[in-house]
């Protein structure tokens, strides 16, 4: 259990342990931990260039979300300046206990601002609707979209076909929308994420957690070699 519990990568406020990691390996469905980091690389690295641009919200927050009052609302999401962001990320969690992580399944919804939209991915559609209107409304008014013109819409998507890989759909389809709307990417997501792509993403992000570990150790001991 000791093992499990190592410490694999510490990244921005994600931090993963072996446990974590090992969800990647196999037909797992990955947790909380997993999706923070991979918005957080996203946002930080692969994507910097369109940081302004995007603001991808980790699953921790997208939960506070849910049940947070409006004052607690507006001190939480006021230093992610979202009402300046073109594109609101939102992973979505069917999970309802504050108390603890879990759910069943993940989707993926974004506020597109060119068109007033919320516009919801579901892997398993129409799993999530309900929680996703549910958290368009509380998010209006902090993206600041007018009411009256704004728009829920399901979106058509790749679909799933087990009960484990709801959570690799949202971060291949968040990645490849991200390519769409940044770098003018003309190939719609059900065009390029699939099955297979699904199950080829779950070992590059295995070894992309390591890669990056492995090059903040190197970090840490040429900083501690010059000090």
């Amino acid at each position: 259990m000791a093992d499990e519990d190592t410490i694999v990568l510490s990244f921005g406020d994600s931090l993963l342990t072996k446990s974590d990691l090992n969800l990647l390996s196999g037909p797992h469905w990955i947790n909380d931990k997993i999706i923070g980091f991979c918005f957080e690389y996203f946002e930080r690295e692969q994507f910097s260039h369109s940081a302004d641009r995007l603001a991808l919200l980790t699953p921790s927050v997208t939960q506070l979300i849910r049940f947070a009052s409006v004052q607690d609302l507006s001190i939480l999401l006021e230093p992610l300046h979202l009402p300046s962001k073109e594109y609101v990320f939102v992973p979505i969690n069917d999970h309802s206990d504050t108390e603890s992580a879990g759910g069943s399944h993940w989707s993926l919804m974004v506020y597109v601002r060119s068109r007033q939209e919320f516009q919801h991915f579901d892997a398993s559609r129409g799993f999530n609707k309900g929680v996703a209107r549910k958290l368009m409304d509380k998010l209006q008014p902090f993206v600041q979209a007018p009411r009256g013109k704004l728009k829920f819409v399901e979106m058509d998507c790749p679909q799933q076909k087990n009960g484990y890989d709801c959570g690799m759909y949202v971060l291949s389809m968040a990645e490849h929308l991200i390519k769409e709307f940044c770098e003018c990417v003309s190939i719609g997501v059900s065009e390029v994420v699939n099955e297979l792509s699904v199950q080829r993403k779950r070992t590059q992000l295995h070894d992309l957690i390591l890669e990056v570990a492995a090059s903040d150790n190197n970090e840490l001991k040429e900083d501690q070699s010059s000090s």
